[in-house]
């Protein structure tokens, strides 16, 4: 097979279309799947491209001058042609790679069978190897190649050009199959710190790496974080600009760029005061960034600042009029704000931009609905179903469609013939609502006083017992009930010592995350409650999951960690946000293996949670056994049991006094 067979083009003299047939052709022939077809392939390209280069020098010796071209010398008279043959220099037939022959051969016969076309001399290919990149390593050749990178990352106005990235991918470096290997393994380290790049160069270099085909192999290497940029980068999840900047020449532009990036992180791992800091600091340096703009939006959107949301969107579409996630986002807080006729302005001019865009659809729709304008919500919604008739979304909005003829009213109430009816009353000499209340309270208490007074005494004797069964006063008793229902706010470590134990409190964890470690009860190995701390996988292997299972979980409240117990719920909730509002009772860490257990888990993990670790208390937001066990003693039994029945005698005497009422 020829070289042009190889590279799957006819010959051409054209450098640049014989590196977009190898590049094209290193899909089929991969270096890892099929080593010896990319050697081949390796071979066509390298000799391809020497004999552009031989063609080149070929046609500018023909377009040399006369005067400079050595001109054959003419013979004498006396000369014959022996001696004219020993003047010529011997030259030795060049020595060919096997490869070409056949390559040669067939160019030859080409040229021949053409009429009136000369036969093209033929050069050796071997001879014009470019001796300075032949004899530079592979780990030279890549060392140079980084060493380009570098500078053109170094300088931002050359670094944002897509064009010098195409450049640098055609090094001769990454056609070397060693060199290619070596960069493909580094050069994702290196965008891991460089990462400031526009989309469109982040796509390029995914052409020749392939990196979207083994995303599940960069997991194992490189950050989360980095990966998830990587990705949101390569699906167009989330994009930033960075050709806004290109005349502002005192902008720091680096620091500019690493805190407004550092914020997209922090929003995507639901850190809001550092996204809020990196966010103010981007802002200081230049406020006018459209996409740092849209990053506060989504920051007050997502903290629940929904009029300041509001506004820093509508000031993005100011800004930025073309701005279609800006609509989406105004479109969606006018729907809220019950601004209907708003919302649908804005979700046609994004459709009349982007009639594909079925989120903007869903919500034009959901404005019909609430403007009451039912056909066209239904003909919206049913567009949606015909381009997915799975979509669920479209599906409920529909069922919520009613026909206008159909639809029943309330009758409003009658505010004349409420106030004629009142006369009437009062013309009869019969008592309104007030008076009436005040007759039946009288005659209940009553006919009940004795009972009244004997549930008072059984409610005191009920509070004495528990007092003394938890040897609390009576007032901090009523401070644990008022408690209970009005847990303590805590927002620092400092206000969370301050607080008595078993207090309810409500706080805001943050850098949270479940280790996999759950508090459960054997009760046939213990037939008197006792917590045990085991992995997930060994509470399952002895099925102990039940409703009492109790997940723990690490997290910062301010700047020290703290170990929580919650549900399975607010379990799921914290592994999937990091970060979660809730209320439980501060109590001390027992003696026993609870807290070795917990720290020798953070130690195999790793966890930077365990540097910081308060291990006198914790919060425990899923009751336990304990705190589900009877807290007082027989004698509250027995005096709640009579309570019950005092209280149903005196709920029968609700009736009794209403029918007693109609004869006063």
């Amino acid at each position: 097979m020829g070289i042009w067979e190889i590279l799957g083009i006819e010959p051409t003299d054209n450098p640049a279309q014989i590196k977009k047939a190898y590049a094209k052709m290193l899909k089929v022939y991969n270096p890892e799947v099929d080593p010896e077809g990319f050697q081949r392939l390796r071979e066509a390209y390298d000799l391809a491209l020497k004999y552009t280069r031989n063609t080149k020098r070929n046609r500018m010796f023909e377009e040399t001058p006369l005067p400079e071209r050595r001109q054959p010398r003419q013979l004498d008279e006396g000369e014959n042609h022996e001696s004219e043959e020993e003047e010529q220099p011997n030259y030795d037939p060049p020595q060919r790679l096997p490869l070409f022959d056949r390559f040669l051969e067939e160019t030859t016969q080409e040229v021949v069978s053409q009429e009136g076309i000369p036969i093209p001399q033929r050069y050796d290919f071997t001879e014009s190897y470019d001796h300075f990149e032949r004899s530079m390593s592979p780990n030279d050749m890549v060392e140079r190649f980084f060493r380009r990178t570098q500078e053109l990352y170094d300088n931002y106005h050359e670094r944002i050009k897509l064009e010098n990235w195409r450049e640098l991918l055609n090094d001769e470096a990454m056609w070397n199959v060693g060199c290619h290997q070596l960069i493909d393994t580094q050069f994702l380290h290196f965008l891991e710190e460089h990462y400031h790049l526009p989309h469109e160069v982040w796509n390029l270099l995914d052409s020749h790496f392939q990196w979207r085909e083994k995303s599940e192999k960069l997991a194992s290497q490189l950050s989360g974080r980095f990966v998830a940029y990587l990705n949101g980068q390569l699906n167009q999840t989330f994009t930033l600009r960075y050709h806004s900047f290109e005349n502002r020449e005192d902008l720091n532009i680096e620091a500019f760029l690493e805190w407004r990036s550092d914020a997209l992180f922090a929003l995507m791992e639901n850190d809001w005061e550092t996204a809020q800091s990196y966010l103010a600091k981007a802002h200081a340096l230049y406020p006018l960034d459209p996409d740092l703009i849209r990053l506060q939006g989504e920051y007050f959107l997502r903290t629940g600042n929904k009029n300041r949301a509001f506004h820093t969107f509508d000031q993005l579409i100011r800004l930025d009029p073309d701005n279609i996630d800006a609509y989406l986002y105004r479109a969606r807080l006018f729907l809220e704000k019950g601004d209907a006729a708003d919302a649908i302005k804005d979700c046609e001019e994004i459709l009349t931009r982007m009639p594909e865009l079925w989120d903007a659809r869903s919500l034009l729709g959901k404005s019909y609905l609430q403007l009451g304008e039912w056909e066209k919500a239904q003909e919206v919604f049913q567009e949606m179903l015909s381009h997915n008739p799975s979509d669920i979304d479209a599906k409920i909005c529909l069922t919520q469609i009613q026909s206008p003829f159909n639809k029943m009213t309330e009758p409003t109430a009658n505010k004349q013939a409420k106030a004629a009816r009142r006369k009437t009353l009062r013309v009869l000499g019969l008592p309104g609502k007030l008076a009436r209340f005040k007759q039946f309270f009288a005659i209940y208490t009553r006919r009940n006083i004795w009972t009244i007074i004997f549930l008072l005494l059984l409610h005191y004797a009920m509070f004495a017992v528990v007092s003394m069964k938890l040897e609390m006063t009576s007032e901090q008793i009523f401070d644990s009930l008022v408690n209970k229902y009005k847990p303590v706010p805590i927002e620092t470590m400092d206000e969370l010592k301050q607080t008595p134990l078993g207090y309810q409190v409500q706080f805001t964890l943050t850098k949270a995350s479940y280790i996999n470690m759950l508090r459960v009860y054997d009760k046939e190995k213990h037939p008197e409650p006792k917590a045990e701390f085991i992995p997930a996988a060994k509470a399952e292997e002895r099925d102990l999951l039940n409703s009492d299972t109790g997940y723990v979980n690490v997290g910062y409240l301010d700047q020290q960690a703290i170990i929580v117990i919650t549900d399975y719920d607010h379990a799921k909730e914290i592994h999937d946000k990091h970060s979660i509002t809730m209320r439980g009772t501060l109590k001390a860490i027992p003696d026993g293996e609870m807290l070795p257990v917990i720290v020798n888990t953070l130690d195999k993990r790793k966890h930077p949670h365990n540097a910081v670790l308060v291990t006198d208390m914790y919060i425990n937001a899923k009751p336990d056994l304990e705190e589900k066990g009877w807290t007082g003693s027989w004698l509250l039994g027995i005096l709640a049991i009579i309570s019950m029945l005092y209280y149903i005698r005196i709920i029968r005497e609700i009736p009794k006094t209403r029918k007693a009422l109609t004869f006063h």
